[in-house]
């Protein structure tokens, strides 16, 4: 069967027909998306994929991945932001990577290894940490916390001491509960990246519901944590998915553009003008904004125009967010066997306060060391809250004294080699971030806010969503992490898609 030339020039033009999105009788609706971290990406290759070409991503450094930030290091790669994959079911990330045989591994820390050394040098016995490890996993996840009126920091250590009254602790003393006590609030911060748990509410409105299965994965490849991008834009080596068009995520940015403010209610035509540090200038239909919430708490005021809608005002004021650094060691010899894969620091009243008298006063942020897969001769410090914060300021060589002091202390005996080159991140004092991740606080219950707030979008006066919001902060379930930030940026990009639809 032969076709006719005129019929072959009807289907190129309805298969081009097909691909054109028109809003208003317009094609491709302008839609620029500000922030190239994992929400900005995701948002921009499900829109593109949806037919939305007419996508421009302003990102305010030289790269793309913002919180994700994989780094070579030591012969291998490191990550200065998000490291591990938590969890399997309801994980967006572990779905779209555990399809990819060998990607994915179970981490060196999930092993049943992680020790508590006191500043004695001494391993509180596996089995005593472990009792006392379950006991507060337990207060942590009480139905209690829900009507207690006051902060997680006094309804822990409420429960806390009433547990070790009971006979099931009486072989606990009194000066390793007091260590673990700190322990565990340096745990707890690490985890959610906030100062104190004193400021953070024992009942949360917003509260994170964890991924079923293993929480510590880690990335096997060569890109590291950064291979979800790829996957996301549909240009992973080997995708399988054959629905996902390859989007030119590269060619969609426009780097080094710090966006200085955003005229949501645009132009007298309706258009956003979006601006730019540089005098740059673009003008859209809708923008999605997916920076930090760091970012937006310091430059909300002046970022918007008009203002913010209260709702959002009230949300970016009240959502926490705070810090988590890391400092990676390189040494010129494999870390020692008989040091545990994961260290935490439990400090004797007497050490602790001769370290902070010391020259090496900074080293009291680091709660845990880790060491690395893929990576024998590098070791991870783990940082928290202020202490952490300030020490960002500090030079490489007072950093490296300190983790060998630490290491004098908490390896005792064991011999470490020498180091041969240091890493750091600092999220705090870079402009572009100003924190690791979001959190509750105190404040967010008292404004009676949380991350649907933050992600409600702004519309105009034709009741369009002219300014949308995405990132792991307005993520009410899954806030603080990689996947959280993904499943935001799906959210928006649908939301655009189901309106234009």
């Amino acid at each position: 069967m032969k076709w006719s030339t005129s019929l072959i020039g009807l289907f190129v033009y309805l298969a081009v027909l097909a691909d054109v999105v028109t809003v208003n009788g317009a094609e491709n609706p302008r839609i620029v998306i500000v922030g190239a971290g994992a929400a900005g990406i995701a948002a921009a290759s499900r829109l593109y994929q949806k037919g939305f070409k007419n996508i421009t991503i302003l990102e305010a450094s030289h790269r793309f991945g913002g919180r994700i930030r994989t780094t070579p290091f030591g012969g291998g790669i490191v990550e200065l932001g998000a490291q591990w994959c938590h969890g399997e079911q309801g994980n967006v990330v572990y779905q779209l990577a555990s399809v990819y045989p060998g990607l994915l591994k179970s981490s060196i820390i999930a092993d049943e290894d992680a020790a508590l050394i006191r500043s004695s040098g001494v391993q509180v016995p596996a089995a005593v940490a472990d009792r006392l490890q379950t006991m507060a996993e337990g207060i942590i996840e009480s139905p209690g916390r829900d009507t207690f009126d006051g902060s997680l920091g006094e309804y822990f250590t409420q429960e806390y001491w009433k547990k070790l009254a009971t006979p099931a602790f009486k072989d606990i003393s009194r000066e390793l509960a007091e260590q673990f006590l700190v322990y565990y609030h340096n745990y707890e911060r690490g985890y959610t990246a906030y100062d104190s748990w004193y400021e953070v509410a024992a009942s949360e409105t917003d509260s994170y519901v964890e991924p079923a299965g293993n929480q510590d994965i880690a990335w096997n490849g060569k890109k590291g944590f950064s291979t979800i991008l790829d996957i996301v834009s549909g240009n992973y080596p080997g995708t399988t998915n054959k629905t996902l068009t390859p989007v030119p995520i590269t060619n969609l940015i426009a780097y080094n553009k710090f966006v200085s403010n955003i005229q949501w209610k645009g132009s007298a035509d309706g258009d956003v003008i979006v601006k730019a540090q540089d005098g740059t200038t673009y003008e859209a239909d809708n923008v999605i904004v997916t920076v930090s919430l760091g970012v937006l708490k310091e430059n909300f005021r002046t970022m918007f125009t008009p203002a913010l809608p209260t709702v959002n005002q009230q949300a970016i004021t009240g959502l926490y967010f705070g810090t988590v650094n890391k400092i990676f060691v390189l040494f010129d010899a494999p870390i020692p066997d008989d040091f545990p894969n994961t260290v935490h620091l439990l400090w004797y009243k007497s050490d602790l306060n001769a370290l902070r008298q010391s020259p090496n006063a900074w080293a009291e942020a680091v709660s845990t060391f880790f060491r690395i897969d893929n990576q024998p001769n590098v070791l991870m410090a783990w940082m928290n809250g202020a202490e952490g914060r300030r020490a960002e300021y500090l030079r490489d060589a007072p950093i490296k004294d300190g983790i060998l002091h630490l290491l004098k202390i908490f390896g005792k005996n064991l011999k470490f080699g020498n180091i041969l080159g240091l890493l750091r991140s600092k999220w705090s004092s870079d402009r572009l971030y100003r924190g690791s991740y979001s959190s509750r606080s105190i404040t967010t219950e008292n404004l009676n806010t949380g991350a649907r707030s933050l992600g409600k979008p702004v519309k105009n006066a034709a009741n369009e969503p002219v300014l949308l919001f995405a990132g792991e902060a307005t993520n009410p379930i899954h806030y603080s992490t990689v996947h959280g930030a993904i499943d935001s940026g799906f959210r928006e990009a649908n939301r655009l898609i189901n309106y234009y639809s």
